[in-house]
């Protein structure tokens, strides 16, 4: 239940008290964002955002981050065209730590002259790396044809030369306008007292001072189209990516629940008519979706592609071919029906995470005013009829579109025959808990059950132990990865759009998966859903068929997608690492296979595969919701006993060949505004003890307060983003250094790597650092176990993995007992840097001798301040 307040001051506090799990997300929602810039200062909303967790009057810089993490938490703010939303979420009984920190950075930020020029570093790399990406730069290109000149079109993060303007004295000056008790508003929910809470903002915020002047409503005008603008880009990519806009009113317009209900109905999910048609049937498109963004002056309705350069045209076509079919002969009941039980479940499953529930109330009252609006939003969603929809698409659709396009280089467009697929379609409208858990064993299978009744949903795991990609032989690479994207795709009765129909209607989901070491089911439901949704489940697990169409279809996207998953540098970096850590082992090879093997790869092939792994010979069943134990695991044995005794047995332990010498790897990638770089060495198992320790160097490592973001980003201001990579399995897992910088940045980075790796290995943690990084750990693990599914998912692979279904239960105590030794021991034990592995993906071609110079290099001096000319000459 909601609690309002009212501060002395004026400021609006919101409280959820929950007990479902001793969690709290703190969030101070800004009424202040991109639009409210001006044209000279634009991403200063977005540069303060940043600039606040820099220090306050008490808190030197990278405490803020410290003291959250410190305390088991995170720490993070978003910005976007009319807000800036700061918030934390951490174990409740460090709530009053959380909220002081989270209120001290909204209202007292030092604005350090010099921090801020090094902060200013990073933003401009997080630009080149909006730039890099061919998602983000076609979005951002959307909007920016179908708001020229308003605030809308300029991106929140501002420009080069706007950023490079900003300084500490127009950040105070900024903050201080815009930062004051008309337009801040706080939530919090979690396992809180309300009053108390209550007692504490009034205390916190009291000296927030009061705006001078009315409120800020930044003046909009539409601008006109005389034309259908089209805006292109070239990326070193194998497809096109495409948005096709329709601009919309504001969000409170009447119009904008239909336009949200058409562009879910018709365009989200595999059942969907726009994917259906384009990707399923047609087979035109790799991708293909409908969505609505809108804002409180503006917003727009989208097509989004992505296809095959070839295909462009025939997906552009079709795709509008969908929008002039619903304006004919209307949506479908079934359709509508779909989407709004998928919105009704969607408000539920919202609910699990503190952090997620927090932010839709903020949502709803900086957009709508009122923080509850959502269920009245559901209302007017489910009042929205057939014929509403075609009254939306009619109105939405009078104005010209705009069309923006990343497309691969070399790739000649035909601007005039791409604006000649859009015209205005001609409408005529048809009048038509508990908190134990259990676990029993019978005849192979294990059942792990854990009843939660807070909320009435449930989350089913079926693990297999085997079927994933390291049980591959060279003329069947990728044959998990197919397998699993087919394994829902039809059974005996039912096809890969009825499954998709019936599911989204009920607001369910059951979805394959298949990693390295396990295949399975994931399945997801609402608790009254559960008769209707056990059918389908029988038939996907006890009856798959494989269809010849579906297959097809997945082949064709696979064979796309193997061709361009080097379209992206970081993939880039991050396969070429695997392959060369790995070397023969499954761990280093992608998921996917190759095109030889996946054209090779037929019904019969997959279905044998399914044979071999799909048995009762090593199956896990583990559920997380509400439920009866005994009448539920009753009707999972009646299930099970259906499936073979056995099948092939899962590969023995293969021994990964470790390194034993520096290895160096470089890859070209053109056009590219900043270097990736991926350092790293052969991790730890799951059963290895030291894996514990390995955990805590990471957190060490990772994060606002963490090591490489307070010496590399903070101090060096080589990147926008720089972190530590820790995974584990069965076999050896991998740990590793990744930081992307400006090219010519990039000797200092490896460099700056280098050097904090040799800090870790001849001094042990700090008591305080050591402290902090456990905390973290536990208060994320803590956050992360909100999710039913979250749960059912871990306790069934820590059970398959041989390391206890209960596992999770001892978690916290083994990371509580790791020492600062413990670490420094690990890390000599795995970080060896003469066998290190060093990726970089760079935008020329590069000499490895200049790689394995910049390593060598050794002191904070080296190259810090003195970059070599070679890599000037490299980066020219």
């Amino acid at each position: 239940m909601l609690k309002r307040y009212t501060l002395k001051n004026g400021i609006p506090l919101f409280v959820v008290e929950s007990a479902s799990a001793p969690v709290v997300s703190i969030q101070a929602w800004v009424a202040r964002g991109s639009t409210h810039e001006s044209a000279k200062l634009a991403g200063i909303s977005h540069f303060l955002e940043h600039a606040l967790f820099k220090g306050t009057k008490k808190r030197k810089v990278g405490e803020i981050a410290l003291e959250i993490e410190r305390c088991g938490g995170e720490v993070n703010a978003f910005t976007s065209f009319e807000e800036t939303v700061y918030y934390a979420t951490l174990a409740s009984r460090y709530f009053e730590e959380g909220f002081d920190v989270i209120t001290d950075a909204v209202q007292n930020p030092s604005f350090d002259a010099r921090e801020m020029e090094r902060e200013k570093e990073v933003i401009l790399e997080e630009i080149k790396r909006a730039h890099d990406s061919a998602t983000k730069t076609v979005f951002m290109n959307l909007w920016a044809l179908a708001f020229s000149g308003t605030q809308y079109g300029r991106p929140v993060l501002g420009y080069d030369s706007t950023v490079s303007k900003i300084n500490a004295k127009s950040l105070r000056q900024y903050h201080h306008d815009n930062y004051h008790t008309g337009s801040v508003s706080l939530f919090v929910v979690g396992d809180v007292d309300a009053d108390k809470v209550f007692d504490l903002a009034q205390k916190k915020m009291a000296r927030m001072r009061k705006p001078k002047s009315k409120p800020l409503v930044p003046k909009f005008h539409l601008p006109k189209l005389p034309t259908i603008p089209v805006s292109t880009a070239s990326r070193d990519i194998k497809e096109c990516h495409a948005y096709v806009g329709f601009r919309t009113p504001a969000i409170s317009d009447s119009l904008i629940p239909a336009l949200d209900l058409f562009c879910s109905a018709i365009g989200q999910g595999e059942s969907s008519r726009m994917y259906q048609k384009l990707v399923k049937t047609d087979r035109i498109a790799l991708d293909a979706d409908m969505g609505l963004v809108a804002t409180n002056s503006c917003g727009i309705a989208t097509i989004g592609l992505s296809t095959a350069p070839e295909k462009l045209y025939d997906a552009t076509r079709a795709a509008y071919d969908v929008l002039e079919e619903v304006a004919r002969e209307g949506a479908k009941p079934e359709e509508i029906d779909r989407v709004k039980s998928a919105m009704e479940s969607e408000i539920i499953y919202g609910k699990q995470t503190v952090e997620g529930y927090a932010k839709r109330l903020g949502y709803y009252h900086r957009h709508f005013g009122d923080p509850e609006f959502e269920k009245r939003y559901l209302d007017m969603i489910m009042g929205v009829k057939a014929e509403d929809l075609q009254t939306a698409l009619k109105i939405v659709t009078r104005e010209k579109p705009v069309i923006s396009l990343v497309h691969p280089q070399g790739f000649e467009l035909d601007k005039k025959k791409l604006v000649g697929l859009y015209q205005r379609p001609k409408v005529n409208p048809v009048t038509k808990s508990d908190t134990g858990i259990a676990c029993e064993k019978e005849a192979g299978i294990t059942f792990i059950t854990k009843r939660s009744s807070e909320l009435p949903v449930r989350s089913l795991r079926l693990i297999f132990l085997g079927g994933g990609s390291r049980e591959e032989e060279k003329d069947n690479l990728g044959i998990s990865n197919l397998f699993q994207s087919l394994w829902t795709s039809g059974t005996k009765s039912y096809s890969s759009l009825d499954l998709a129909h019936t599911l989204e209607s009920l607001g369910a989901s059951i979805s394959s998966f298949a990693g390295k070491n396990t295949c399975g089911l994931s399945v997801d439901f609402l608790t009254k859903h559960w008769h209707r949704v056990k059918p389908l489940l029988e038939e996907v697990l006890l009856e798959p068929t494989f269809p010849q169409e579906e297959l097809d279809t997945e082949r064709e996207l696979t064979l796309r997608e193997i061709l361009s998953q080097r379209d992206y540098p970081s993939t880039v970096c991050q396969l070429n690492f695997l392959q060369t850590l790995y070397g023969d082992h499954p761990y280093g090879r992608s998921h996917l296979g190759t095109e030889e093997t996946v054209k090779s790869f037929t019904r019969e092939t997959l279905s044998a595969w399914y044979r071999e792994y799909v048995h009762r010979g090593r199956l896990v069943v583990s559920t997380v919701g509400d439920f009866s134990h005994e009448e539920w695991v009753a009707e999972l044995r009646e299930m099970c006993k259906h499936l073979p005794v056995s099948g092939k047995e899962s590969k023995s332990l293969i021994p990964v060949r470790r390194p034993n010498q520096l290895q160096v790897i470089t890859a070209e990638k053109q056009p590219l505004f900043q270097s990736h770089v991926l350092i790293g060495f052969l991790g730890a198992r799951l059963d290895d003890e030291e894996r514990f320790a390995l955990r805590v160097l990471s957190s060490c490592l990772a994060g606002q307060g963490g090591r490489l973001f307070l010496e590399l980003r903070d101090k060096l201001s080589l990147a926008y983003t720089v972190a530590p990579m820790n995974s584990e399995s069965i076999e050896a897992g991998a740990f590793a250094f990744y930081i992307g910088c400006s090219p010519e940045k990039l000797e200092r980075a490896i460099t700056g790597i280098r050097n904090e790796i040799d800090k870790i290995l001849t001094k042990p943690l700090g008591a305080k650092e050591l402290e902090r990084a456990k905390q973290y750990l536990v208060g994320r693990f803590e956050l992360d176990m909100q999710r039913n599914s979250a749960q059912a998912m871990l306790f069934g692979l820590d059970e398959i993995y041989g390391i206890g279904y209960d596992h999770a239960l001892r978690y916290p105590a083994k990371i509580r007992a790791v020492t600062a030794k413990g670490v420094q021991a690990a890390a000599q034990k795995f970080l060896t840097p003469e066998t290190a592995v060093l990726s970089v993906v760079h935008p020329t071609p590069i000499d490895e001798a200049f790689v394995r110079r910049a390593w060598d290099q050794k002191g904070p001096g080296t190259s810090a301040n003195r970059p070599r000319k070679g890599l000037a000459e490299l980066s020219a």
